[in-house]
Protein backbone atom coordinates (compact mmCIF):
# COMPACT_ATOMS: atom_id res chain seq x y z
CA UNK A 1 0.00 0.00 0.00
CA UNK A 2 1.05 3.56 -1.00
CA UNK A 3 2.26 5.64 2.06
CA UNK A 4 -0.18 8.72 0.85
CA UNK A 5 -3.35 5.89 0.66
CA UNK A 6 -2.41 4.41 4.12
CA UNK A 7 -2.57 8.40 5.02
CA UNK A 8 -5.98 8.44 3.74
CA UNK A 9 -6.93 5.76 5.44
CA UNK A 10 -5.53 6.45 8.93
CA UNK A 11 -7.34 10.09 8.45
CA UNK A 12 -9.86 8.80 7.56
CA UNK A 13 -10.82 6.30 10.41
CA UNK A 14 -9.51 8.97 12.90
CA UNK A 15 -12.21 11.15 11.79
CA UNK A 16 -15.04 8.79 12.97
CA UNK A 17 -13.06 8.09 16.07
CA UNK A 18 -12.91 11.97 16.58
CA UNK A 19 -16.73 12.22 15.87
CA UNK A 20 -17.54 9.63 18.44
CA UNK A 21 -16.67 9.64 22.16
CA UNK A 22 -18.78 6.56 24.05
CA UNK A 23 -18.78 7.06 27.91
CA UNK A 24 -22.74 5.66 28.36
CA UNK A 25 -24.97 3.18 26.72
CA UNK A 26 -27.08 6.04 25.11
CA UNK A 27 -23.93 7.33 23.39
CA UNK A 28 -22.96 4.12 22.44
CA UNK A 29 -26.38 3.09 21.27
CA UNK A 30 -25.79 6.45 19.00
CA UNK A 31 -22.64 5.19 17.69
CA UNK A 32 -24.01 1.70 16.54
CA UNK A 33 -26.58 3.59 14.80
CA UNK A 34 -24.72 5.85 13.19
CA UNK A 35 -22.13 2.88 11.93
CA UNK A 36 -25.40 0.66 10.70
CA UNK A 37 -22.41 -2.48 12.68
CA UNK A 38 -19.35 -2.74 14.58
CA UNK A 39 -17.16 -5.16 16.59
CA UNK A 40 -18.38 -4.88 19.68
CA UNK A 41 -14.98 -5.16 21.70
CA UNK A 42 -11.66 -5.19 19.46
CA UNK A 43 -11.25 -4.87 16.00
CA UNK A 44 -11.29 -8.50 13.90
CA UNK A 45 -10.37 -9.07 10.10
CA UNK A 46 -11.87 -5.82 8.85
CA UNK A 47 -10.97 -2.83 9.60
CA UNK A 48 -14.75 -1.32 10.67
CA UNK A 49 -14.95 0.36 13.55
CA UNK A 50 -14.13 -1.47 17.25
CA UNK A 51 -16.36 -0.27 20.39
CA UNK A 52 -12.94 -0.22 22.61
CA UNK A 53 -11.71 2.10 19.98
CA UNK A 54 -14.22 5.04 20.41
CA UNK A 55 -14.63 4.45 24.39
CA UNK A 56 -13.80 7.57 26.66
CA UNK A 57 -11.67 6.09 28.86
CA UNK A 58 -7.59 4.65 29.12
CA UNK A 59 -8.83 2.35 31.69
CA UNK A 60 -8.61 -0.80 30.32
CA UNK A 61 -11.02 -2.59 33.53
CA UNK A 62 -13.34 0.40 32.88
CA UNK A 63 -14.15 -0.66 29.35
CA UNK A 64 -14.67 -4.03 30.19
CA UNK A 65 -16.66 -3.40 32.68
CA UNK A 66 -18.76 -0.82 30.36
CA UNK A 67 -19.34 -3.16 27.28
CA UNK A 68 -19.75 -6.48 29.21
CA UNK A 69 -22.64 -4.83 30.88
CA UNK A 70 -23.97 -2.61 27.86
CA UNK A 71 -23.87 -5.96 25.63
CA UNK A 72 -26.46 -7.56 27.72
CA UNK A 73 -28.54 -4.34 28.92
CA UNK A 74 -28.79 -3.08 25.60
CA UNK A 75 -30.30 -5.93 23.15
CA UNK A 76 -32.41 -6.65 26.27
CA UNK A 77 -34.01 -3.35 25.91
CA UNK A 78 -34.48 -3.02 22.04
CA UNK A 79 -31.68 -0.45 21.81
CA UNK A 80 -29.30 -2.70 19.30
CA UNK A 81 -29.05 -6.37 18.10
CA UNK A 82 -26.01 -8.02 19.23
CA UNK A 83 -24.32 -11.20 18.38
CA UNK A 84 -21.42 -13.28 16.74
CA UNK A 85 -22.01 -11.96 13.41
CA UNK A 86 -18.78 -10.88 11.98
CA UNK A 87 -16.84 -14.32 11.60
CA UNK A 88 -17.66 -15.11 15.10
CA UNK A 89 -16.50 -11.49 16.09
CA UNK A 90 -19.18 -10.47 18.93
CA UNK A 91 -20.90 -7.33 16.64
CA UNK A 92 -23.42 -5.10 17.35
CA UNK A 93 -25.83 -4.13 14.65
CA UNK A 94 -28.52 -0.99 14.29
CA UNK A 95 -32.08 -2.67 14.52
CA UNK A 96 -32.50 -0.05 11.31
CA UNK A 97 -29.49 -2.36 9.42
CA UNK A 98 -30.82 -5.54 10.68
CA UNK A 99 -32.84 -6.60 7.82
CA UNK A 100 -30.05 -6.34 5.50
CA UNK A 101 -28.24 -9.00 7.57
CA UNK A 102 -31.29 -11.23 7.76
CA UNK A 103 -32.24 -10.68 4.11
CA UNK A 104 -28.78 -11.97 2.73
CA UNK A 105 -29.90 -15.57 3.72
CA UNK A 106 -32.76 -15.32 1.46
CA UNK A 107 -35.52 -16.68 3.93
CA UNK A 108 -39.35 -15.90 3.78
CA UNK A 109 -39.06 -15.73 7.97
CA UNK A 110 -41.55 -18.79 7.75
CA UNK A 111 -41.24 -21.73 10.29
CA UNK A 112 -39.67 -24.28 8.29
CA UNK A 113 -36.71 -22.48 6.90
CA UNK A 114 -34.42 -23.89 8.57
CA UNK A 115 -35.23 -27.60 7.02
CA UNK A 116 -33.27 -26.81 3.61
CA UNK A 117 -30.47 -25.41 5.51
CA UNK A 118 -30.19 -28.75 7.75
CA UNK A 119 -30.29 -30.84 4.70
CA UNK A 120 -27.61 -28.69 3.04
CA UNK A 121 -25.70 -29.41 5.98
CA UNK A 122 -25.41 -25.63 7.00
CA UNK A 123 -27.19 -26.70 10.48
CA UNK A 124 -25.68 -29.71 12.35
CA UNK A 125 -28.01 -32.56 14.01
CA UNK A 126 -27.16 -30.62 17.55
CA UNK A 127 -28.51 -27.28 15.82
CA UNK A 128 -31.78 -28.65 14.17
CA UNK A 129 -32.47 -30.01 17.67
CA UNK A 130 -31.94 -26.72 19.58
CA UNK A 131 -34.22 -24.76 16.91
CA UNK A 132 -36.76 -27.12 17.23
CA UNK A 133 -36.69 -26.93 20.63
CA UNK A 134 -36.94 -23.02 20.74
CA UNK A 135 -39.47 -23.26 18.34
CA UNK A 136 -41.51 -25.46 20.69
CA UNK A 137 -40.62 -24.23 23.93
CA UNK A 138 -40.02 -20.63 23.44
CA UNK A 139 -37.37 -18.80 25.21
CA UNK A 140 -35.41 -21.18 26.87
CA UNK A 141 -32.07 -20.65 29.35
CA UNK A 142 -29.08 -21.98 27.45
CA UNK A 143 -28.22 -24.48 30.30
CA UNK A 144 -31.27 -25.95 30.62
CA UNK A 145 -31.91 -26.17 26.90
CA UNK A 146 -28.61 -28.22 26.81
CA UNK A 147 -29.86 -30.24 29.77
CA UNK A 148 -33.15 -31.30 28.27
CA UNK A 149 -31.63 -32.21 24.68
CA UNK A 150 -29.69 -34.90 27.46
CA UNK A 151 -26.06 -33.13 26.11
CA UNK A 152 -23.55 -33.41 29.24
CA UNK A 153 -20.39 -34.47 27.93
CA UNK A 154 -17.66 -32.39 27.44
CA UNK A 155 -17.59 -32.77 23.62
CA UNK A 156 -21.16 -32.43 23.67
CA UNK A 157 -20.93 -29.26 25.39
CA UNK A 158 -18.53 -28.41 23.14
CA UNK A 159 -20.64 -29.58 19.71
CA UNK A 160 -23.79 -27.71 21.35
CA UNK A 161 -21.64 -24.17 21.93
CA UNK A 162 -20.80 -24.79 18.00
CA UNK A 163 -24.42 -25.28 16.67
CA UNK A 164 -25.80 -22.28 18.81
CA UNK A 165 -23.02 -19.63 17.65
CA UNK A 166 -23.37 -21.39 14.23
CA UNK A 167 -27.66 -20.73 14.31
CA UNK A 168 -27.04 -17.16 15.76
CA UNK A 169 -24.70 -16.39 13.09
CA UNK A 170 -27.37 -17.64 10.47
CA UNK A 171 -29.74 -15.67 12.52
CA UNK A 172 -32.25 -18.39 13.43
CA UNK A 173 -31.91 -17.88 17.26
CA UNK A 174 -30.59 -14.72 18.67
CA UNK A 175 -29.43 -13.96 22.70
CA UNK A 176 -32.50 -12.41 24.37
CA UNK A 177 -31.01 -11.68 28.15
CA UNK A 178 -28.43 -12.61 30.47
CA UNK A 179 -29.68 -14.28 33.86
CA UNK A 180 -28.79 -15.59 37.07
CA UNK A 181 -25.24 -14.67 39.00
CA UNK A 182 -21.56 -16.08 39.31
CA UNK A 183 -19.61 -18.41 37.59
CA UNK A 184 -22.14 -21.26 37.85
CA UNK A 185 -25.41 -19.79 37.50
CA UNK A 186 -24.17 -16.96 34.91
CA UNK A 187 -26.15 -17.64 31.14
CA UNK A 188 -28.42 -16.78 29.04
CA UNK A 189 -31.89 -17.08 27.30
CA UNK A 190 -32.05 -17.52 23.26
CA UNK A 191 -35.48 -17.46 20.94
CA UNK A 192 -35.96 -17.71 17.76
CA UNK A 193 -34.86 -14.45 15.82
CA UNK A 194 -38.33 -14.46 13.81
CA UNK A 195 -40.08 -14.44 17.19
CA UNK A 196 -37.54 -12.00 19.03
CA UNK A 197 -37.10 -9.05 15.97
CA UNK A 198 -40.60 -10.23 13.77
CA UNK A 199 -40.52 -6.16 12.57
CA UNK A 200 -36.64 -7.25 11.04
CA UNK A 201 -37.98 -10.07 9.07
CA UNK A 202 -40.97 -8.30 7.56
CA UNK A 203 -38.65 -5.40 6.25
CA UNK A 204 -36.04 -7.90 5.33
CA UNK A 205 -38.90 -9.98 2.85
CA UNK A 206 -38.63 -6.52 1.17
CA UNK A 207 -34.77 -6.97 -0.01
CA UNK A 208 -32.99 -9.22 -2.38
CA UNK A 209 -29.92 -10.90 -1.02
CA UNK A 210 -28.19 -9.46 -3.50
CA UNK A 211 -29.35 -5.81 -2.75
CA UNK A 212 -28.73 -6.57 1.12
CA UNK A 213 -25.42 -7.57 0.31
CA UNK A 214 -24.22 -4.76 -1.35
CA UNK A 215 -25.34 -2.57 1.15
CA UNK A 216 -23.54 -4.25 3.75
CA UNK A 217 -20.15 -4.52 2.00
CA UNK A 218 -21.09 -0.34 1.02
CA UNK A 219 -21.42 0.27 4.76
CA UNK A 220 -18.39 -1.46 5.38
CA UNK A 221 -16.50 0.43 3.07
CA UNK A 222 -17.70 3.76 4.02
CA UNK A 223 -16.66 2.96 7.51
CA UNK A 224 -13.34 1.19 7.00
CA UNK A 225 -12.09 3.63 3.96
CA UNK A 226 -10.65 -0.23 2.27
CA UNK A 227 -10.64 -3.42 3.12
CA UNK A 228 -8.47 -6.62 1.63
CA UNK A 229 -10.89 -8.41 -0.98
CA UNK A 230 -9.95 -11.84 0.31
CA UNK A 231 -11.08 -11.43 3.33
CA UNK A 232 -14.59 -10.14 2.77
CA UNK A 233 -16.55 -13.29 1.80
CA UNK A 234 -15.41 -15.17 4.85
CA UNK A 235 -15.84 -12.39 7.70
CA UNK A 236 -19.42 -11.77 6.28
CA UNK A 237 -19.71 -15.62 5.44
CA UNK A 238 -20.96 -15.05 2.24
CA UNK A 239 -20.17 -17.03 -1.21
CA UNK A 240 -16.34 -16.52 -2.92
CA UNK A 241 -18.33 -16.51 -6.19
CA UNK A 242 -21.22 -13.97 -5.38
CA UNK A 243 -18.62 -11.85 -3.53
CA UNK A 244 -16.66 -11.29 -6.21
CA UNK A 245 -19.29 -10.76 -8.89
CA UNK A 246 -20.21 -7.76 -6.28
CA UNK A 247 -17.42 -6.51 -6.32
CA UNK A 248 -16.90 -6.25 -10.23
CA UNK A 249 -20.49 -4.92 -10.33
CA UNK A 250 -19.81 -1.90 -7.52
CA UNK A 251 -15.83 -1.26 -9.43
CA UNK A 252 -18.22 -1.04 -13.02
CA UNK A 253 -20.03 1.84 -11.46
CA UNK A 254 -17.25 3.00 -9.90
CA UNK A 255 -18.24 2.61 -5.87
CA UNK A 256 -15.15 0.92 -5.68
CA UNK A 257 -11.45 1.05 -7.02
CA UNK A 258 -9.31 -2.21 -6.46
CA UNK A 259 -5.05 -1.54 -5.27
CA UNK A 260 -2.68 -4.04 -5.53
CA UNK A 261 -3.19 -7.82 -6.34
CA UNK A 262 -3.66 -11.16 -5.24
CA UNK A 263 -4.33 -11.61 -1.37
CA UNK A 264 -3.24 -8.44 -0.65
CA UNK A 265 -5.76 -6.44 -2.43
CA UNK A 266 -7.89 -3.74 -1.41
CA UNK A 267 -10.86 -2.67 -2.42
CA UNK A 268 -11.20 0.99 -1.80
CA UNK A 269 -13.37 4.27 -1.83
CA UNK A 270 -12.32 5.80 -5.16
CA UNK A 271 -12.49 9.34 -3.02
CA UNK A 272 -9.48 7.87 -1.01
CA UNK A 273 -7.79 6.77 -3.98
CA UNK A 274 -7.27 9.90 -5.61
CA UNK A 275 -7.24 11.74 -2.65
CA UNK A 276 -3.85 10.00 -2.47
CA UNK A 277 -2.46 9.98 -5.89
Amino acid sequence: MARSLEAALVEHRRALVRKHRIATARELTRFVNACGFCYAFTEGDLPIPACFEHLATRSVDRMWGWMWEWKDTLPEEGKVYYGKLLKAKPTFVSLAFLPYFYAVHGRAGEDDDYLEDARAGRITEVGRRIYEALAQRGETQTKRLRSELGIESKAGRTEYAKALESLQRLLYVTRVRAVGEGREGYNYTYDLFTRRYPDVVTKAARLSSGAAMREILLRALMLAGAMPAAKIAAVFGWDDDRTERLAVDLEREKKVLREGTGRTQLLVLPKLLMRSA
